[in-house]
């Protein structure tokens, strides 16, 4: 009998194990995205630029960050959908090395090469016909 109730606590404690570990895995991610600072939602975020791409459905951002008495980010490049529920500029994020000149006629992104004035330690190395974040880019020689 001991043997049962032992069998059945543990189940019960792997489970509520289980269940906290989920939890906190989805509070981690909902944290994340909240602090996500590069969002339109930031207070110190200032758009340079945006473009809408041809057929309306994405749009690119460049933009850095007032830091106060540190002075401005250096300038970053992104590419989202076009709609009013995202504002996600984290996920549309260009790769350090690489700056958005514009769109072409098939509604895709052009990219040139760029050296930041802050130090690069990694810098990527992106092909013609990358897809970020579901946007096709192409790199300008």
């Amino acid at each position: 009998m001991k043997k049962w109730i032992l069998i059945i606590v543990g189940i019960i404690l792997i489970g509520i194990v289980g269940i906290g570990i989920k939890i906190n895995s989805d509070l981690d991610d909902v944290v994340e995205a909240l602090n996500s600072e590069h969002s339109l939602n930031e207070s110190d975020l200032i758009i340079l630029s945006d473009s809408i791409s041809p057929n309306k459905k994405y749009k690119y951002y460049e933009y850095q960050f007032d830091k106060g008495g540190l002075g401005y980010s250096r300038i970053f490049w992104s590419v989202i959908e076009n709609n009013k529920k995202e504002n996600d500029l984290g996920k549309g994020l260009i790769p350090q090395g690489y700056k958005i000149i514009g769109w072409n006629e098939k509604n895709e992104l052009i990219l040139s090469k760029w050296n930041p004035k802050s130090e690069l330690k990694t810098v990527s190395k992106l092909k013609n016909e990358t897809i970020i974040n579901g946007m096709k880019i192409n790199i300008a020689e």
